[in-house]
């Protein structure tokens, strides 16, 4: 189930530029954009892979959190740091991971 690895679409550039941040030098130009591509690109494959199933089921189940951590639990109040997989993110993050892409 690929709404489980939704937390690696924004991870996979981030990572490329800490990468590129820390070692872009001793890569050298054409390397540290291959890596900064190759993230988004990935990242825009794994976009379309979670679109293609949320297509797949059915209206009422095309919602998806992925909790990572709980961010601030206070007594009753608990504000956890997740990722929402519906249409409208996905489709805007096809946008943004495509265009990136290019």
């Amino acid at each position: 189930m690929m709404l489980n690895f939704i937390w690696f679409i924004p991870l996979l550039p981030l990572a490329a530029a800490v990468l590129n941040l820390v070692l872009g030098r001793k890569f050298g130009d054409p390397r540290s954009g291959w890596v900064a591509t190759i993230a988004t690109g990935s990242s825009f494959l794994l976009t379309v892979l979670v679109y293609l199933e949320m297509l797949g089921l059915e209206a009422e189940q095309r919602s998806h959190v992925e909790v990572l951590f709980s961010w601030v639990p206070v007594g009753n109040l608990q504000v956890d740091f997740a990722l929402l997989a519906d249409p409208l993110s996905v489709t805007m993050a096809l946008f943004v991971t495509g265009i990136s892409t290019l």
